[in-house]
């Protein structure tokens, strides 16, 4: 029988390709939000009183925690991220407590050293955060592996890469493309020879519930094993539009833009086999949804 999963952040932009990918393999899932649904437990994390109330309910002994603060624009350098670790920490601890024997935590490549080294970033790449909300992940995940320990428990931390999908903020990179090839508007991209890893939630989500149905542990990366130029994504969406004649690449990187940023995938694909998702199909697929 499939575990109990307690989710977090299942209306999120990540967690609820999470909540669709788990339940789709068969776990069963107890999702945690702010608004009141059936079959979900309503919460503000950041309350004491509902944290342990939750807890107090669960049935789960598998916590997967993808509740964070991430307005666009604001999250990087908010205080609020040191707020969300300390009550992340706590959830896990009242986890831990009552009984709970894995957590599995979403981190961010904004944890990593973003200069120095070549070549694909591993995880064992310098953890060197230059925002808060890297420091505040890159602490959390040193928090939950000291509760971990100390409780005989499991402790699988994924590192997320560049992420597109449904629900995500329109004034994001794939979503502002989008919207201006639809309205037949310049299609811009400012560091078009940047090299990124953007996979899209459906496939972290995919990747996440068959990541439960092993014993991994540790620090890991996620992404979509297929990195191109922002240009080239551009041009994929361009030709998946029909309006390549909208394209208005410039190659002006800001100063500390990593020319090249993407993850090293071995220890996932030694996990759960090679998982590769090229943007033609994951773009197509999130461009033919916003259009219906």
């Amino acid at each position: 029988m499939a575990e109990t999963v307690l989710l977090t952040g299942a209306s999120g932009f990540v967690g609820r390709a999470i909540h669709a990918a788990l339940l789709a393999s068969g776990f069963a899932v107890e999702p945690v939000g702010r608004t009141a649904r059936e079959g979900w437990h309503q919460a503000d994390l950041l309350v004491a009183a509902d944290r342990e109330r939750v807890l107090a309910r669960t049935r789960a002994r598998v916590l997967l925690h993808a509740a964070w603060y991430v307005e666009h624009g604001a999250f990087w350098a908010s205080p609020l991220n040191e707020v969300w670790r300390a009550a992340s920490a706590d959830l896990a601890r009242g986890f831990l407590a009552a009984g709970g024997r894995r957590i599995v935590g979403l981190g961010t490549c904004a944890e990593y050293a973003s200069q120095g080294q070549d070549g694909p970033w591993r995880e064992d790449r310098p953890i060197a955060p230059a925002t808060p909300y890297g420091t505040a992940k890159a602490g959390l995940h040193a928090d939950l592996g000291t509760l971990c320990a100390g409780a005989g428990a499991s402790l699988l931390w994924l590192r997320l890469f560049h992420l597109y999908g449904a629900g995500e903020h329109p004034a994001r990179l794939v979503p502002s493309l989008m919207r201006a090839l639809a309205a037949g508007a310049p299609a811009r991209v400012r560091a078009a020879g940047l090299v990124r890893d953007f996979a899209s939630t459906l496939h972290i989500g995919d990747c996440v519930a068959d990541l439960l149905g092993t014993r991994a542990e540790g620090a890991m990366n996620l992404g979509s094993g297929a990195p191109r130029s922002l240009g080239d994504l551009a041009r994929v969406l361009a030709q998946i539009a029909g309006r390549t004649d909208l394209l208005d690449l410039g190659n002006a990187p800001l100063p500390d833009d990593p020319a090249v940023m993407v993850p090293d995938l071995a220890r996932l694909h030694a996990a759960i086999g090679a998982r590769v998702e090229l943007p033609e199909d994951g773009l197509r697929q999130v461009f033919t949804y916003s259009q219906e």
